[in-house]
């Protein structure tokens, strides 16, 4: 069994799972623009697409339809790694995703050691990057098991509507179970409040969520906005698709960082 993680320090890279089992709530966005922004603050980036739908990964122009190498075969071969299907985008490696993950549960249910695949799959990185960030899929399976084995953070994104935290608490029992069983160091990062607005119901949401997890609300919310919906349509992260619409993704890395370096002392 490997060796659970310990806090990431200067000769390894911080590992954040981006996770929420409810759906639309940003974290493909999110992952983008965060690893994008790192990416701009000087970090090395690799980004990891765990979602069969594969949006992060066409969303950065990754034609996933005739992809040779994807994630799926990171989990279920062996001898490739991710350095054998890393594509380079906006100066950041991205580990791409393929429809053909939807049977990755199945296909890993019987396989020793299948909560630790990824884990032993991040060795490869030690040393070559600042920032790994895994957009893990809307659920709360094996898949996302293995994401939070392997990282030291979750960071989860809140989308402003009806029915924000429904689902949370699972989210929670889950990481307490890793922490227990398999990741003692994992630990929440942040609650990202995501495409906030001037609404009523937005404002409620907001103050909900701030009630529910206190102080593990970053400071930063992601405003809503037109030009970051458009972003992944032109096969770009905010930044490079409209730079005036990045404050808040800047923000919030820079937000990240601290957060980071703080929690590694």
């Amino acid at each position: 069994m490997p060796v659970p993680n310990t806090k990431p320090s200067a000769t390894r890279p911080t590992i954040i799972a981006i996770s929420q089992n409810k759906g639309g709530t940003a974290k493909t966005t999110t992952t983008v623009n965060l690893g994008a922004a790192l990416n701009a603050m000087g970090k090395s980036v690799f980004l990891i697409d765990l979602d069969p739908q594969a949006n992060l990964s066409s969303g950065l122009g990754i034609d996933v339809i005739n992809l040779g190498l994807s994630m799926y075969q990171v989990f279920t071969d062996k001898t490739v790694s991710l350095d054998d299907i890393a594509l380079e985008r906006e100066g950041m490696l991205i580990a791409p995703a393929h429809i053909s993950m939807v049977t990755l549960e199945m296909d890993l249910v019987n396989k020793n050691g299948r909560e630790w695949i990824l884990q032993r799959k991040l060795e490869i990185l030690a040393d070559r990057y600042d920032y790994v960030l895994i957009d893990c899929p809307p659920s709360l399976g094996l898949v996302v098991t293995n994401a939070l084995a392997a990282c030291h953070y979750v960071l989860v994104p809140v989308q402003t509507q009806a029915y924000a935290l429904y689902g949370v608490p699972q989210l929670m029992e889950m990481i307490g179970v890793i922490r227990e069983d398999l990741n003692p160091q994992l630990d929440i990062l942040g609650v990202l409040l995501t495409f906030t607005n001037r609404t009523r119901l937005s404002r409620e949401v907001e103050d909900e969520v701030k009630n529910y997890f206190k102080d593990e609300v970053f400071n930063v919310a992601i405003r809503q906005s037109v030009k970051i919906a458009e972003a992944p349509l032109s096969s770009q992260s905010v930044l490079r698709y409209a730079p005036d619409a990045a404050e808040d993704y800047i923000r919030l890395a820079q937000e990240v960082e601290n957060r980071v370096n703080q929690r590694a002392k």
